[in-house]
């Protein structure tokens, strides 16, 4: 479990992984890499997000 204090919040995340699951944890996250990357980038193929300057 982890805790995060961001504002007034206190957020507490815990990690689940299905034994189930076929994917390996270094496939999951490779995917979850390249898809941030993807997204920073805008290679999607959807619009990048907008940043206020």
């Amino acid at each position: 479990m982890s805790e995060y204090k961001i504002g007034h919040t206190l957020y507490t995340i815990k990690t689940v992984f299905n034994p189930a699951s076929k994917a390996s944890l270094s496939d999951i996250l490779k995917r979850l890499i390249i898809r941030e990357c993807e997204d920073f980038l805008g290679e999607s193929g959807q619009e990048p997000e907008k940043q206020a300057v």
